[in-house]
């Protein structure tokens, strides 16, 4: 089973990157009360195969309308709670070369060979 999502947007037409597979490991969320708020709503963090740590902002003054939806959050965390899921994220260069956040698709470790180029 590979899930896949993307969050649409209304900004101006970017073409998609697209990360690295790698192991999801971090989720931060903040509340809209949070001090860092402005800047970003939330991070994700990858780790990918060669040990890097990759981080992918959302909303806030770095990504602006690239943001998640609570099923989006909920899925993203699942996927760290289950250690044999493995992500591969698409992303829009933000503000300060951030990297938005803007689509992802979650896949078994078992399947990664099966739809790796």
């Amino acid at each position: 089973m590979i899930v896949s999502t993307l969050i649409g947007w209304g900004g101006a037409a970017h073409a998609d990157d697209i990360g690295g597979v790698g192991a999801p490991v971090g989720l931060h969320v903040h509340t809209t009360s949070a001090d860092g708020d402005l800047q970003y709503h939330g991070r994700l963090f990858v780790k990918n195969s060669g040990g890097t740590l990759d981080e992918y902002r959302r909303g806030g003054t770095s990504c602006g309308a690239r943001l998640l939806t609570e099923a989006q959050v909920a899925a993203l965390q699942g996927a760290i709670d289950n250690k044999r899921m493995q992500i591969r994220p698409r992303y829009q260069v933000g503000q300060g070369q951030s990297r938005c956040l803007v689509g992802f698709e979650l896949i078994p470790k078992s399947f990664v060979k099966l739809v790796l180029p």
